[in-house]
């Protein structure tokens, strides 16, 4: 097994790898159609040391204990400032409201639930803001903050959910460390003593949340899941099946096993909280994985315990079936010209290797048969299709129960700057949708039941000349 010293070796050995063939895997699942809806809920990385605010005597003012429940939380208030007791269903814990140039602060505080959101405010120079928030070297995102003192956005705050891989090391009623920054988007700089920020930690809901009333939940684990340190890999997620999984012991670096192919495609999901400090840009550690003869890499992160909720690889070519297929998952630096920050010594990795469900192809765009969205299972019901110059194309939604709606495309051609909208009834939602060789991809969102609507994709902007435009519908399964 690897361990933290034997990183080091890792730098000399990775110009020789160089020439290897590998697959680059971006975070999370790619779909180059996206809504243009902001997301409350961020990643949960890290591994800095925290900013150390104490040092130069900044001792942060703090709200007592909160209120017995039935009770709402009273506002903190502190120099003509106020960090609301309560925001939409998000109730206040704690608060701090920070002196004029002082643009960071560190403070101990003990979680009292696993289910938590950081809101904030600030005075800042004309510019993008926000509160960078950071809980015992792990960075928890980057709270928006909108340079005015009354408001307090439900869609501007950064959430710890009960799932999160940071409760792997910092649990409830354990003391932590957290500090906060103010920070320029642009430049992704210190503000320092040119701002000023406030902000509250609140208990919350710890029920997903659910974008246009559609089901959420976080999912049961099932019979048969591979279960170790807290981590999950369920035995089926949408119609994947578990060909085998690993994890870690805390502080190892490397996981291997073997399995049995069955002809299937495989799909690889990695778990690693090596990068667990860093703000998402340039992140120092990648996840390394031989599957077979195949080497491919991955972006080291860790989204949730539920560990395929994180990133996926799906690798083409399928293994023959009664094959032993031998894996191999490594930590190691994304550059070795990088200047390595510390790896924490309980660091996680993990890695599951599923194979894929039955698939529908159309034009060369994959529409699994049965999918998962925010926890539900739900399976292809209809699909309707349209060549790209056409631009248009329409489905009618199912009357009286909850749906996922899949929208996008094959490759479009050259015709450059697409632009879609997706309507249903009379919501209007911009996609952007990309004209590279890859195509605009499949997006999918849950909607809640009701009453039986037209969903049309229309191509606003650019000049196809090939390509289909597709619309799905996935019924609960």
């Amino acid at each position: 097994m690897m361990n933290l010293q034997d990183l080091r070796d890792e730098l000399a050995n990775r110009a020789a790898d160089a020439d290897q063939h590998t697959g680059d895997l971006r975070p999370g699942v790619q779909q180059k159609i996206r809504r243009t809806k902001q997301r409350r809920t961020f990643t949960v990385l890290g591994a800095l040391a925290v900013v150390a605010a104490v040092a130069a005597g900044f001792l942060p003012s703090l709200t007592s204990t909160p209120p017995p429940a039935d009770n709402p939380p009273e506002d903190y208030t502190r120099d003509g400032l106020t960090v609301p007791g309560t925001v939409g269903s998000d109730k206040l814990l704690k608060a701090w409201i920070g002196d004029h140039g002082q643009g960071n602060l560190t403070f101990a505080w003990t979680p009292t639930t696993n289910s938590i959101t950081f809101h904030g405010n600030c005075e800042a120079p004309a510019g993008m803001s926000a509160i960078r928030v950071r809980i015992n070297g792990w960075y928890v995102g980057d709270a928006f903050c909108n340079t005015s003192p009354g408001t307090w956005s439900m869609d501007s705050g950064v959430t710890l959910a009960p799932d999160s891989a940071f409760w792997l090391t910092s649990p409830v009623g354990k003391p932590a460390q957290v500090s906060a920054e103010l920070i320029d988007l642009n430049s992704r700089r210190p503000i320092g003593k040119e701002g000023r920020l406030w902000f509250g930690i609140y208990s919350t809901p710890s029920d997903p949340p659910s974008t246009n009333g559609g089901l959420a939940r976080l999912a049961p684990v099932d019979a048969g899941a591979y279960q170790k340190n807290g981590i999950v890999y369920r035995k089926t997620v949408g119609g994947d099946t578990l060909a085998a999984a690993a994890v870690a012991d805390p502080g190892r670096l490397e996981v291997r096993y073997s399995f049995t192919a069955t002809g299937a495609r495989l799909v690889l999901h990695p778990f690693c909280t090596a990068n667990a400090g860093s703000d998402g840009q340039n992140p120092p550690y990648t996840v390394e994985m031989r599957v077979g003869s195949k080497l491919h890499t991955a972006t080291c992160e860790a989204v949730s315990t539920d560990a395929v909720l994180g990133s996926s690889l799906t690798i083409d070519s399928p293994v023959p079936a009664g094959q032993r297929v031998d894996v191999v998952a490594k930590v190691i630096p994304t550059s070795p010209n990088l200047v390595l920050p510390e790896l924490p010594s309980d660091v996680r990795l993990g890695l599951g290797v599923y194979f894929q469900g039955k698939q529908r192809v159309i034009d060369g765009m994959e529409l699994p048969e049965q999918t998962e969205v925010a926890g539900y299972r739900y399976r292809l019901a209809e699909v309707k299709t349209a060549p790209g110059p056409d631009r248009s194309v329409w489905i009618d939604t199912p009357a009286n129960q909850p749906y996922v709606v899949s929208y996008g495309g094959s490759p479009l051609g050259t015709g450059g700057g697409f632009r879609a909208t997706l309507t249903l009834g009379k919501t209007e939602a911009t996609a952007g949708i990309a004209s590279d060789e890859g195509g605009p991809g499949l997006a999918r969102e849950a909607h809640g039941a009701g009453p039986t609507e037209r969903a049309t994709l229309t191509l606003d902007e650019g000049n196809p000349t090939k390509g289909t435009l597709i619309l799905a519908i996935y019924l609960p399964d």
